[in-house]
């Protein structure tokens, strides 16, 4: 039997609830689903910018729920953050967390490479009966969908776009990810880099403060 796209996607168990260890994600999505769109929300509860896009993506699958899924592929490093920004989040599903096994990781990881996800927040959509690709631009679509009018448009946008296979998709259409984003997002995943910076920067702010003193104290010679 073939196996159904959303279980080789995100694994054979997706989480409808926080503290629980989810059900067969066949159960959920995919075929026996009569949702019309899959959403995967790339995020965690350390990245300042979802929690400030997490009210609005809420707020617009309220408004579309009889056609919309939303995924949650958390970034989160242990079970209780996770679970804490969760609660927050139902009632979408989740991916068991990566840290939850090293299954669990490279299913994170290959979710992550397939998306081509280079920071977070991030919102792919895919036709919940195929499972192909139809957008990476959908944080942007949402953050600009401010009424119910226009949250109805996007929906009605997305199911009318031909979706196409995930390995002919195009991926890179997202333009939110900012230079300066990109830059705030490396090193909060690296924090040893970013004392590091900071480092580099405290000493030649001090070089320069002791520069401009021996220049001070040549003139007044």
């Amino acid at each position: 039997m073939a196996i159904n796209w959303a279980t080789e996607l995100f694994g054979p168990k997706i989480l409808t609830k926080p503290k629980t260890t989810g059900l067969p994600t066949e159960s959920r999505i995919g075929g026996k689903s009569n949702k019309k769109l899959v959403a995967l929300y790339f995020s965690a509860s350390w990245c300042p910018p979802c929690k400030g896009f997490s009210p609005m993506l809420l707020d617009f699958h309220n408004s579309c729920k009889d056609d919309l899924d939303i995924v949650f592929v958390s970034s989160d490093r242990d079970e209780k953050t996770f679970n804490d920004y969760y609660q927050k989040l139902m009632p979408f599903m989740a991916t068991v967390p990566a840290y939850a096994s090293a299954e669990a990781r490279q299913q994170h990881l290959k979710l992550a490479e397939t998306f081509q996800i280079k920071g977070i927040p991030s919102v792919i959509v895919l036709d919940a009966k195929t499972g192909n690709f139809i957008t990476d631009n959908a944080r942007m679509e949402i953050m600009k969908a401010t009424d119910e009018e226009s949250k109805k448009a996007l929906i009605q946008s997305w199911l009318e776009k031909k979706a196409v296979p995930i390995d002919q998709a195009q991926f890179g259409t997202d333009t939110s990810q900012s230079l300066l984003m990109k830059v705030v997002m490396y090193f909060v995943n690296r924090p040893v880099h970013a004392f590091g910076l900071y480092y580099l920067i405290k000493q030649g702010l001090k070089y320069l403060d002791e520069l401009g003193r021996d220049e001070i104290e040549g003139g007044e010679l």
